[in-house]
């Protein structure tokens, strides 16, 4: 009787197994959207020049597709102050060396517009760009704020803290200076500082400083925080004898809202706790657009830029803190 039992369940987990039924999943498109990724900062250039800005315009794909997102050529792009100037963008295809050809060849996956310019503080800018079909964007205007205060950086050597997931090491804090009046949003990213030397001939080298972003950004406001509760932790590690700083930026509410929704979007881990999913409303505009289809997609962000002095991790950190 129990053999027979188990020929029952056998069979039917044989009959169960064989129905299967594809399903193709209609998906609504909305076509094919221009995306802007840009981000002007109010740092000087190097060397004695102006900065040098980048932005990067493509086309949105279907959700199943693989192939590269299609780069945006021929398009008239320019940053406009609200001064009356007007500051066109070139289109520029990188290069980039071919071991196989042995020689250099056009990057085209990362062809941008560029422009050499320092922002001016107190001035505002937004981004027109017109399309070869004849359409026409605009970013919404943002100031580059007149902010004096970088934050106050510091190290301390911490335990192994199970409770509160943390390993042991060097840990980075730091403190703002939140002002008393008006409503300031900034981020911050630690950046490490590396030299290496890059060879001109058998005999000859120059020293090249390389500066490294070392973590993702941390985002505050004396809106929704305590001048009090402002000591705030990048809980990363870091290395002992390495050499880290860190960059503040003041951004408009609109852009600091839109990171911190880019970012719970993509650590959102789908559970059931986590928050649902929120669109990402774009900052360009079509001129003219009927509705919020019409504009493009990604973000134009303007920021001015604070950066604390150079911290060396040593030793003495550990005594000190243990």
């Amino acid at each position: 009787m129990q053999n027979k039992f188990i020929y029952i369940i056998l069979l039917a987990f044989i009959i169960l197994a064989g129905c299967e039924k594809q399903i193709e999943l209609d998906l609504p498109s909305v076509g094919s959207k221009l995306v802007v990724d840009g981000w002007f900062v109010s740092e000087s250039g190097e060397n004695g020049l102006e900065r040098l800005h980048k932005v990067r315009l493509t086309r949105s794909i279907p959700y199943f597709e693989t192939t590269n997102y299609p780069v945006v050529r021929d398009a008239q792009v320019v940053l406009k102050d609200d001064k009356g100037h007007s500051f066109p963008l070139t289109y520029t295809v990188p290069k980039f060396y071919d071991p196989n050809q042995e020689k250099e060849v056009a990057d085209e996956k990362k062809a941008h517009y560029e422009i050499r310019k320092d922002l001016e503080l107190n001035t505002s800018y937004t981004l027109y760009i017109k399309t070869t079909d004849g359409k026409e964007y605009q970013s919404n205007s943002q100031k580059v704020i007149n902010y004096a205060d970088a934050p106050k950086i510091y190290a301390e050597y911490k335990e192994e803290d199970e409770f509160n997931d943390l390993d042991e090491g060097y840990y980075i804090n730091f403190e703002p200076k939140y002002p008393d009046v008006g409503s300031f949003y900034f981020c911050w990213q630690l950046v490490r500082v590396d030299f290496y030397k890059e060879w001109i001939d058998a005999d000859k080298y120059k020293i090249v400083t390389d500066i490294t972003p070392y973590t993702n950004f941390l985002f505050g406001s004396n809106v929704y925080t305590s001048v009090d509760e402002s000591e705030t932790q990048f809980d990363q590690p870091v290395m002992k004898d390495d050499m880290y700083f860190i960059k503040q930026h003041v951004i408009a509410k609109g852009v600091y809202d839109f990171l911190r929704l880019a970012e719970e979007q993509r650590d959102n881990d789908g559970t059931q706790f986590s928050p649902p999913p929120a669109p990402l409303r774009s900052n360009i505009k079509c001129i003219g657009g009927k509705t919020l289809d019409d504009d493009a997609l990604g973000f134009f962000i303007i920021s001015s830029v604070q950066k604390t002095s150079v911290l060396t991790i040593s030793e003495s950190m550990k005594t000190k803190y243990k």
